[in-house]
């Protein structure tokens, strides 16, 4: 397995949103082990965000991470995180929009069933889903990118899903949710290009074992499923490669974590994740 740290991950400053579980967790964990200093978001207090600041202080010691209760859906809440941080830390050198919500919002049984109807999901439900998932991270990017643009670097990525779940029957406010978040970071990083600021989007390339896909979806144990579906950590190595300066200047592209070869040097491995560009994507 090639080691994918890298000596510029040292001191790096990274957010990651819903940083307290799952791929944020995942990601920021091994972030810290390789000498980042990382600030993790939850929606609201939790014993999760404690374990994870914990578990973080014996990764890096008890300067390294923060952890902050931020509703990625409040614009305030968002603009306050980004004066935390760097109060904290004195710069947001990369941000890991990894907050979301999926069906588990209106209880579907199980992905592409198809058993809930796009106009039987609640208001409520549509609203929270595309209000975390596209909303919130265009909140959290929009506050971080003018200490981007200040001090001429920057890294942004967000977390989506693969065309197939996009458009899973049951699925439609997830799916539009993802879709609409691809095609606002190929604007973005149009329109960050002369700022030297990176916007890329990452998916793992499947159903991923974490706790965002429930037992009623895919059954087993949540963290034991990896026969059924891809690792919870399958998206790690991308991830953190993303953070390295290593691939500076690599923005508006789609980045498919599956692909990661460990077998190859981390550039290779990179390379085959990394789809071909599509200057005008494909609408139905």
């Amino acid at each position: 397995m090639v080691n994918y740290s890298h000596e510029s991950l040292e001191n790096k400053v990274i957010l990651i949103t819903g940083g307290s579980r799952g791929f944020g967790w995942f990601i920021a964990e091994k972030l810290l082990s390789f000498g980042a200093k990382v600030a993790i978001t939850a929606s609201s207090p939790s014993k999760e965000l404690q374990d994870a600041k914990s578990k973080a202080d014996k990764i890096a010691g008890s300067d390294k991470c923060i952890p902050i209760v931020a509703d990625v859906r409040n614009w305030d809440a968002c603009k306050l995180t980004i004066n935390q941080v760097v109060e904290k830390f004195g710069k947001i050198d990369v941000l890991i929009n990894n907050a979301g919500k999926g069906s588990k919002e209106y209880r579907i049984d199980y992905l592409g069933d198809g058993t809930t109807k796009f106009w039987d999901i609640p208001i409520e439900s549509w609203n929270a889903i595309i209000n975390t998932n596209l909303t919130g991270s265009f909140y959290m990017t929009k506050a971080v990118v003018p200490q981007m643009i200040s001090q001429k670097y920057g890294k942004i990525f967000s977390i989506s899903t693969s065309l197939k779940t996009m458009i899973g029957a049951g699925l439609s406010p997830y799916g539009a949710s993802k879709a609409a978040l691809e095609l606002t970071h190929i604007t973005w990083s149009r329109e960050l290009r002369e700022h030297n600021v990176d916007v890329n989007i990452l998916l793992p390339g499947g159903a991923s074992d974490t706790d965002f896909i429930p037992e009623s979806m895919v059954p087993g144990e949540v963290g034991k499923r990896q026969d059924k579906i891809l690792p919870g950590d399958i998206i790690v190595p991308p991830a953190v490669w993303l953070c390295t300066d290593k691939t500076n200047g690599i923005t508006g592209r789609r980045i498919i974590a599956k692909f990661w070869d460990g077998k190859l040097s981390s550039e290779k491995s990179f390379e085959k994740c990394l789809q071909p560009i599509h200057e005008h994507p494909e609408i139905m």
